[in-house]
């Protein structure tokens, strides 16, 4: 990427090479002046004794450190791109640029292949990349920024101040809050079946025989797994307690995890672990269905999720709803609670197994309102339904619509409908009063739920 010319005029003129282009002038440093500088670092770090420097010294001392390394990562990351388009490391037997990068910096390939990804976003934010220059912002600042500016280009400019001014941690969470937000439902809605898409657990052994995993689900998903293994793990601290047993926090939301999943503890489980959520959302994304710019909808604890996302919870969780307007808190309400024992009982013995027709899933039903709860939906036996969880996404994020009744049910795909003769689509599947079953030919555009067209 041809770059406008830069301001050297305090670098020695023998380090300092010249290369003329179509459309603009490049300066190089060559190979010597950063030869030059690491030796100068590598001389003064084989002389540093930290036990000879004041206190005050030794922090200067790192807050330069801190800067260089600063330095030293943007130049990673402005060559990263150019390097990879060299034939070094195939000349040198590795598989990919990113693992030449890994094993010449030490670290895992993962890193490689963000910095990659960050660079190749900044050819696109002239102001990251110049603030990257200046040592102004880590790596981990400029892949935050540059992840969100890249979904929405005008929010650069912010998220630099922010970066100035706020934590790691306060940045990271604005961004975030950039990246959720969308100009449609559909949007929304495609965002979170990429998520689901490429959801995952993957396992390795350390060194030391430790089991480590890494596990990638949708916010609400990982929400679910998240307030289950608490709430097991807030039970095995006060059985710990009792007999005077004291570990970290992880160490029994780790046991918390075995015992869930295996039913190796020392009770066994015969009930569902609870669930409990906060829901955030501004009003105006609830009535809009999407979350707009400056807009947030998001499950406390765990990040933004789609509007639509956070509706469909509301009958199967013991949810906890808050809607802003502004800073004025609208409303709180528990509308999970809604659902009772005897209601949740006959639904059970009404729909012992996924409502659409041709579906036999019995396990793992998802509760789920016919008529949405936005839509002025009560929360009725009959406006109610279960679902497995494909269906349930497909309802939710894909635009099916299940109409009918208990007996009666018809799965419509996107797109269906009476057509101009008052007829019924012929895809739409039906089930009639004596329950014959059959399957759809699936097909239309991805439509949601909101699509008012």
């Amino acid at each position: 990427m041809l770059r406008p010319p830069r301001d050297h005029a305090t670098s020695p003129a023998s380090d300092v090479g010249e290369v003329s282009q179509p459309f603009a002038t490049v300066h190089v440093v060559t190979q010597n002046a950063l030869s030059k500088a690491i030796d100068a670092v590598s001389g003064y770090l084989g002389d540093l004794d930290p036990d000879c420097m004041t206190t005050e010294q030794a922090a200067q001392t790192y807050r330069q450190f801190s800067e260089l390394r600063r330095l030293c990562a943007a130049g990673e990351i402005l060559l990263a791109a150019r390097t990879a388009e060299s034939v070094v490391w195939k000349d040198e037997g590795h598989r990919s640029p990113a693992e030449w990068m890994a094993a010449a910096d030490g670290t895992a390939v993962g890193e490689a292949v963000s910095a990659l990804e960050t660079a190749s976003r900044l050819e696109w934010l002239p102001n990251t990349q110049e603030a990257l220059r200046r040592g102004e912002l880590s790596s981990a600042q400029a892949k935050e920024i540059a992840a969100a500016a890249a979904h929405r280009p005008g929010s650069e400019a912010a998220l630099l101040k922010t970066a100035a001014t706020a934590s790691f941690k306060g940045l990271r969470e604005r961004c975030r809050g950039v990246l959720a937000e969308a100009s449609s439902a559909e949007e929304e809605s495609e965002r979170f079946m990429r998520i689901q898409a490429r959801r995952s657990f993957r396992h390795w052994t350390e060194p030391d025989g430790a089991f480590k995993g890494e596990v990638t689900l949708t916010p609400d998903d990982g929400a679910r797994l998240l307030s289950a293994i608490q709430h097991r793990a807030d039970e095995l601290f006060e059985e710990a307690r009792k007999e005077e047993r004291e570990e970290p926090p992880a160490a029994y939301r780790a046991d918390a995890l075995v015992d869930l999943v295996t039913g190796s503890g020392p009770r066994p489980r015969t009930r569902r672990a609870r669930v409990d959520m906060s829901v955030h959302v501004d009003a105006a994304a609830l009535s809009q269905g999407y979350v707009g710019d400056g807009q947030t909808c998001e499950i406390r604890g765990v990040g933004p999720v789609p509007v639509a996302t956070a509706l469909s919870l509301m009958p199967e969780s013991f949810l906890k709803l808050l809607v802003r307007d502004g800073k004025d808190i609208k409303t709180v309400c528990h509308p999970g609670r809604t659902i009772n024992a005897h209601l949740r009982t006959a639904l059970e013995a009404r729909d012992p197994t996924c409502d659409i027709p041709g579906c036999d899933v019995a396990h793992g039903l998802e509760i789920d309102h016919v008529d949405e709860v936005r839509n002025g939906g009560l929360t009725t036996l009959a406006n109610l339904c279960r679902l497995c969880h494909f269906h349930h996404l497909q309802k939710t994020h894909r635009g099916y619509r299940l109409t009918g009744g208990p007996g009666h049910w018809v799965w419509e795909p996107p797109g269906s409908g009476p057509t101009s003769n008052g007829q019924r689509d012929p895809t739409t599947v039906e089930q009639g009063p004596a329950k014959k079953r059959k399957l759809a030919a699936i097909g239309g555009s991805s439509r949601t739920l909101f699509d008012s067209s």
